[in-house]
């Protein structure tokens, strides 16, 4: 009775610690699995991010489709386009909804001074149990040198003509991904649309 209980126990204990490894393993995989699903969007989406510009009905004139807030990023980016595709243009707003980081997409011009209820995204979950994300963007001051803030403030014309440093995206963009067990997980990519040629301002004499 004694060996049979020994056994019994061994064989109990090492069960235990098997199933245990394949927990951690699940998790690690499941975690690795929502990584490189972000690791997507901010290589395909972000990495491109261009400027493009919509006109505006309610101010009468051109604004870049672009908003940056702290918990909520939305822009324009290219995509790679095939025969029969729906074009090259590509737009996309990130932001977290009932403690999921969802990435939502349309083939179509989505300003982002419209009306929530006037246009239909293509939802995609990146991550499940997510406390919040936030956004920092990129930018130069006066001094020429790279500067941080959480958020973006869209400049007029005049602006963009008389100060060579302003862009109209931001430089890079970072993401931090907070989790409900309180890690956190940060990316950051640089933007593709930033020169002064991507303006498209009169060049002629």
């Amino acid at each position: 009775m004694a060996i049979l209980i020994f056994v019994a126990l061994i064989i109990g204990t090492a069960s235990m610690t098997f199933y245990n490894a394949w927990r951690r393993s699940t998790r690690a995989a499941a975690f690795l699995k929502t990584c490189q699903s972000i690791d997507r969007v901010m290589d395909n989406c972000v990495r491109n991010m261009i400027v493009f510009q919509w006109y505006d009905d309610i101010e009468n004139r051109d604004r870049v489709i672009f908003q940056g807030d702290p918990d909520l990023l939305h822009f324009a980016t290219l995509r790679r386009s095939y025969r029969g595709d729906r074009g090259a243009l590509l737009f996309v707003r990130l932001r977290v909804e009932n403690e999921q980081l969802i990435a939502e997409y349309s083939f179509y011009p989505r300003p982002h001074w419209a009306e929530e209820d006037e246009y239909v995204w293509e939802r995609e979950v990146l991550a499940d149990k997510v406390r919040s994300v936030h956004f920092l963007y990129a930018l130069k001051n006066n001094s020429d040198e790279i500067e941080w803030d959480e958020q973006w403030e869209e400049y007029d014309s005049q602006s963009l003509e008389t100060n060579s440093n302003i862009t109209t995206i931001p430089l890079a963009v970072q993401m931090t991904v907070e989790w409900l067990d309180g890690s956190s997980e940060v990316w950051l990519r640089r933007a593709a649309g930033t020169a002064a040629n991507t303006r498209m301002r009169d060049m002629r004499p």
